[in-house]
């Protein structure tokens, strides 16, 4: 029983650690981008049904913090920017740094308290990024 359950554990952290490493290499590969302040690059379509809710926690983030940079980019119109941070789903939200390094990619509908916390990391490591005021947990999102 012991045995099992050592092996259980072992493969587990094996499938941690080579998640970790394939999301590390994942980041890597991503370009550089000439920026002096974070940026959020959304990854949005008109055909999308969740983008619009996806749009509203963009807009949230953007009035919670002061030197974020946020570019909407139509997937379907510029579909080699999508291919060059390989954007597999859409909405897609990357988050670069001050250096120009992808930090974050999330495919999917992320809530803005999720990209919150990302760029409240990213802060933390470089101060340049100001928050205007803190996301209330509480705040709720209209939908469509």
């Amino acid at each position: 029983m012991l045995e099992r359950l050592a092996l259980v554990l072992v493969l587990g952290a094996a499938g941690v650690a080579a998640y970790a490493l394939l999301r590390q290499l994942h980041l890597r590969r991503m370009p550089t981008v000439a920026t002096v302040k974070p940026t959020l690059l959304y990854f949005r379509s008109d055909s999308c049904a969740v983008c619009p809710t996806q749009g509203r926690y963009v807009d949230q983030l953007a009035a919670q913090w002061a030197d974020l940079t946020i570019e909407r980019i139509d997937a379907e119109r510029d579909p080699d920017t999508a291919a060059r941070y390989r954007v597999f789903s859409l909405p897609t939200t990357v988050l670069i740094d001050g250096r120009g390094q992808v930090r974050h990619v999330n495919y999917g509908l992320t809530d803005a308290h999720k990209l919150g916390r990302q760029l409240a990391r990213l802060q933390e490591e470089e101060p340049q990024i100001t928050p205007i005021t803190q996301i209330s947990r509480n705040e709720s999102v209209k939908s469509v």
